[in-house]
């Protein structure tokens, strides 16, 4: 990734080359207040276009500015480019100020004559010419080079060529076309949903110089403001790793580079960290351990082994931490908490008291800990948190699995051992036969007043009886008074006294929560549930998304809004509310292989979904249809949810679920088998495939 793209973490409005840190910014500048805006961000967006997912061949955005809009389109080819400038209104005393500078003091130059820009870097030299209405008799006041133009009409910049006007014209159409046919697009019930789940992600991607590398922080503005921010990047643990799935349906080397960068953050004690800035490390904590479960899930999606090996060892060794230092009271449950940390203190940050030990959960203010104690002897709560536990039962299972593929025997067979040993002590402990849900529980026996959704992740460890997991979510999930609303999963019951805050995680709608309730749904084939959450998150999602391009961090429980509280407009794991309703179409299973369509006979579609080295589309309506790279490779007359396994030996075996008579057809299979239902059916071999009739 060393092409022309939006690096800067300061600017949409601006492209650079990382290696050399030469930068090419589109400012405007008022003449009349003698005014120059050349850094952009989420406050200044009016728009987010296309944006391939490598960075250095296409991307358009409109931004704002004094009364006007313009949009900024670019293409790239090596070193060349070609940018479009296309004011939409606006006042006559505005210009474009285009300036060029070298970032963080990198060896090169830059000048300028008022109409073209020259920049010299140790790797190459740089000339920026405009077409346009040129303005060489205001002297813009600026710090660094540039061309100033007239926002009276469409103006261009090209670097390293002499295109025309209809040459670059023509240069910008073909990229875009290029963009627009390997991208992952989606459509009828799913909207722009897989669109917005990779700009979320690749519009968020920049250049951290700090350590010469590509990342995606989980928002460019929480990086902005030097000094009472966080510098040039800031890594959250879980939401990371959940950025590795977004980005993974699009681009798994960009994936890749979401688990590189969080991983190559761990001190010397193997914990992931909480939280990784520019300005330090919290070695103090940690977050929830979703990390093992999120690698294992895009190996099921693109079987690339490498992904396993390479972050193994750093997984089990953050997951042998969690008990080492998080059992306070030495029962075999896990305490959040936070060590006593001098550097962390001097930092600025929260250190060795009950909100260090809150930032732990992942849950920063959460009513759940209002009234609980931190036991500075321990450096934890005094509590066995039900959220924290599940889930890193939850790692416990993937990690076990992802060493059994690897052929670490011995690994896999503590693993499952320790996950079985979690399992048991989760419902012997944390479940509330009386109210029937799993609950927090304090050190004195008692269990926590405080419901929220974090009593549902047992169901996507997968360790809760199917019993309680009936009970819990009949009692308590589907009550409209509790957890059922208009807009989705709040994030505290709603008949608590803290829900009308809906003030950051004081109730309300936090995506990664509802992605791990949805997954545990899934887990236990509760489908129309599953799919009547993801339903409801991606309208959620869709409403500010369609009318702002928002991808907010949180989400009002009560009016459905995200811009009313704190929550960023453009954050990244907002997208999982998309992602969640994307996988009633297509996902990759952690334990049952590839997953199609849904029960809901919801006309929708997904195209060049990635897998590995194939694209997948799936169309869903009365039927299903899925293409393989173009090539029909699985097809349903009636809806159904379809699970594939292929072995090494190319034979595919079926999981289907359905309502209605049909059949189902896996198309070009050396060998075939099915259950359908729970039972299992022959096949007949045909011209197509193997073909399997499904009564009702």
């Amino acid at each position: 990734m060393n092409g022309w793209n939006t690096w800067d973490i300061r600017c949409l409005n601006a492209v650079m080359k990382p290696q050399e840190q030469l930068e090419i910014r589109v400012g405007l500048y008022d003449i009349r207040n003698k005014y120059l805006q050349d850094e952009f961000c989420w406050a200044d967006m009016a728009r987010l276009g296309w944006h391939d997912s490598q960075g250095d061949r296409y991307f358009d955005l409109d931004l704002r500015f004094a009364g006007m809009t313009f949009t900024m389109e670019f293409a790239a080819e090596g070193d060349r480019f070609v940018c479009k400038l296309t004011p939409h209104g606006g006042p006559a005393h505005i210009r474009f100020y285009v300036e060029a500078l070298v970032r963080w003091g990198a060896a090169g130059c830059v000048g300028g004559d008022r109409a073209a820009i020259h920049g010299e870097t140790p790797l190459g030299k740089y000339e920026i010419t405009a077409l346009g209405d040129l303005d060489t008799e205001t002297t813009p006041g600026a710090f660094h080079p540039g061309i100033l133009l007239g926002c009276g009409g469409i103006s261009y910049l090209r670097c390293n060529h002499d295109m025309d006007g209809e040459e670059m014209e023509r240069f910008l159409l073909g990229k875009r076309r290029e963009c627009e046919a390997e991208l992952v697009r989606s459509g009828g019930f799913l909207g722009e949903a897989a669109e917005a789940i990779v700009k979320a992600v690749v519009w968020n991607t920049v250049y951290d110089p700090t350590h010469n590398r590509v990342c995606t922080p989980v928002s460019r503005r929480w990086c902005l403001a030097n000094g009472s921010k966080f510098g040039s990047f800031v890594l959250f643990g879980w939401d990371t790793f959940f950025n590795s799935l977004l980005i993974g349906i699009q681009d798994l080397e960009l994936a890749k580079t979401q688990l590189r960068s969080v991983l190559s953050e761990l001190p010397a004690r193997g914990l992931v960290p909480n939280c990784a800035t520019e300005r330090g490390i919290t070695v103090d904590r940690s977050g929830p351990p979703v990390g093992s479960y999120c690698v294992l899930k895009l190996y099921r999606q693109h079987g690339d082994r490498a992904l396993l090996e390479e972050s193994f060892d750093q997984l089990l060794g953050w997951n042998r931490w969690w008990m080492q230092y998080r059992d306070g009271n030495g029962d075999g449950l896990l305490d959040p908490g936070t060590d006593p940390e001098p550097e962390v203190a001097r930092l600025g940050y929260q250190n060795h008291n009950l909100q260090a030990a809150k930032y732990e959960t992942g849950l920063d203010d959460s009513p759940m800990y209002d009234d609980i104690v931190f036991n500075k002897q321990t450096n934890t709560m005094e509590l066995a948190d039900v959220g924290i536990n599940a889930i890193y039962a939850l790692d416990c299972r993937a990690l076990a699995e992802i060493a059994r593929i690897l052929g670490r025997g011995d690994e896999a067979e503590a693993l499952q051992r320790k996950f079985e040993r979690m399992a048991r002590l989760i419902n012997d402990e944390l479940w509330d036969e009386q109210t029937g849900i799993y609950r927090n529980r304090g050190w004195d026996g008692r269990f926590s007043e405080r419901l929220s959704p974090t009593s549902f992740y047992p169901l996507v460890a997968g360790i809760a009886p199917p019993d309680r997991a009936r009970r819990m979510v009949r009692e308590h999930l589907t009550d409209p008074t509790a957890f059922w609303g208009q807009y989705g999963i709040p994030s505290i019951s709603a008949k608590d006294p803290a829900y009308p805050e809906q003030k950051y995680w004081r109730g309300r709608i936090w995506p990664p929560m509802s992605y791990l309730v949805l997954e545990g749904l899934k887990q236990y084939g509760m489908a129309d549930l599953a799919f009547e959450e993801a339903r409801r998150s991606l309208q959620l999602f869709l409403g500010e998304w369609l009318e702002k391009n928002h991808v907010h961090e949180n989400y009002n429980a009560v009016t459905g809004g995200g811009d009313d509280s704190i929550s960023d407009p453009y954050y990244t794991w907002g997208a999982l509310l998309a992602y969640g309703a994307l996988s009633e179409w297509i996902e990759a299973t952690a334990w049952d292989g590839m997953r199609f369509g849904n029960l809901s006979a919801e006309d929708g579609w997904v195209e060049r979904y990635a897998a590995g080295s194939k694209l997948y589309s799936v169309r869903t309506g009365r039927g299903l249809e899925v293409l393989r790279n173009g090539e029909p490779y699985l097809t349903a007359t009636m809806p159904a949810i379809v699970h594939c396994k292929t072995g090494a030996d190319g034979a595919v075996e079926l999981n289907v679920r359905c309502r209605a008579a049909g059949s189902v057809t896996v198309h070009r299979a050396a060998s075939a088998r099915a259950t359908v239902n729970g039972r299992d059916i022959s096949g007949e071999k045909t011209g197509h495939g193997w073909l399997f009739r499904c009564e009702e």
